[in-house]
C-alpha cells in the first residue's frame, strides 16, 4: 500500500497529481479528502482541495505461499490467470461534499438576536474578503428590533463597498440579513454600516430637508425628490411632520415613487 498527499485548486487536479505521483492510473487510487475550500453560502472561496491517495495493491497480485509449490499451468499465461485487469478493479469516486446554508435552528435560542449578530459579523468578514477587501466587522448595537454592524474602516477601499448611494452596501445588508436569520424563528432587521455612511447620509437628508421646505415656504410651489429608497423617504417625512408650513407625501410606484414637500394649503395625499 502506497499514499501520498496532495494538494490542487481542483480536486481532478488533485486526483491526476496523486495518481502520476504515484506511477498508476486514476482507477486504481482510491481518494480520501482531507481539505476542501471554504465555502460561503454555496460559493467556493479560497483555499485548496487537500487529498490523501492510496494505491492499494490488488489481493490478486499476492501469491501464497501453496501457490508457490504448484506448478503453474504452461498453456494458461500466468499473468492472466493471477492478475486481474485494471477494468475489473473500479474504484468508486468520492462523494462530492454537501453545500448547504447554515443549520436551521430546531428551538428558539435564549437570545436570538445575539445569534443573528454574531452569524451576521461573520458572514460581512468571509464575504468582504472574497471580494478582497479585508476589513474588521464589530457588532455596535443589538436590540430587541434589530442588530446593528459596523464595518471599520482602516482601508481606502471601503468606498467599493458602498457604491453608488450605497447600492453595493444595501445589497451586502440584504444578503447578510438573510442569511444571519436563517432557521431563527422570529428574525430581526439587520443594519451594515460602512465608514458611518448611513449615519452621514441621514444628516444630509434631514439638512436637505428643512433647505426645500424653506424654499417652499418662500415660493409656494412643491418640491420633488426623486431616486429616494423607502427609509429615506421615511426620514424626511418624520423630520417635517411637526412643520406646520409644509407637508410630505409620496406619490408613483415602485422606482418611479416620488416624495413631495408641499405648502400647507395644497391638497393633502395618502403618503
Amino acid at each position: 500500500m502506497h499514499s501520498v498527499e496532495i494538494s490542487a485548486k481542483t480536486l481532478e487536479e488533485a486526483r491526476k497529481a496523486a495518481a502520476f505521483q504515484l506511477g498508476v492510473s486514476e482507477d486504481e487510487i482510491d481518494v480520501e479528502i482531507l481539505e476542501e475550500p471554504r465555502k460561503i453560502l454555496g460559493v467556493i472561496g479560497s483555499g485548496q482541495y487537500r487529498i490523501r491517495a492510496t494505491y492499494m495493491e490488488s489481493k490478486a497480485e499476492v501469491i501464497t505461499p501453496a501457490e508457490e509449490t504448484e506448478a503453474p499451468d504452461e498453456e494458461a499465461p500466468v499473468a492472466e490467470t493471477l492478475i486481474a485487469p485494471p477494468e475489473a478493479q473500479p474504484t468508486a469516486e468520492p462523494a462530492p461534499a454537501a453545500v448547504s446554508p447554515p443549520s436551521p435552528v430546531t428551538e428558539q435560542p435564549d437570545d436570538p438576536n445575539s445569534l443573528v449578530a454574531e452569524r451576521a459579523r461573520q458572514i460581512t468578514e468571509d464575504i468582504i474578503s472574497l471580494m478582497g477587501i479585508p476589513q474588521r466587522v464589530t457588532i455596535a448595537n443589538v436590540s430587541p428590533e434589530q442588530v446593528e454592524l459596523t464595518i471599520e474602516d482602516d482601508d481606502e477601499q471601503v468606498g467599493l463597498l458602498i457604491g453608488r448611494h450605497g447600492a453595493t452596501l444595501d445589497a451586502l445588508q440584504l444578503i447578510v440579513a438573510i442569511a444571519a436569520n436563517c432557521g431563527i424563528q422570529d428574525g430581526c432587521r439587520v443594519i451594515l454600516d460602512a465608514h458611518d455612511y448611513r449615519q452621514r447620509r441621514a444628516d444630509m437628508l434631514r439638512d436637505m430637508a428643512h433647505s426645500l421646505a424653506i424654499q417652499v415656504k418662500q415660493t409656494g410651489r412643491e418640491e420633488v425628490l426623486t431616486d429616494l429608497k423607502s427609509y429615506e423617504r421615511r426620514i424626511i417625512h418624520l423630520e417635517l411632520r411637526d412643520d406646520p408650513d409644509v407637508e410630505t407625501y409620496s406619490a408613483g410606484e415602485g422606482r418611479d415613487r416620488q416624495l413631495i414637500i408641499a405648502p400647507t394649503s395644497s391638497p393633502s395625499y395618502d403618503s
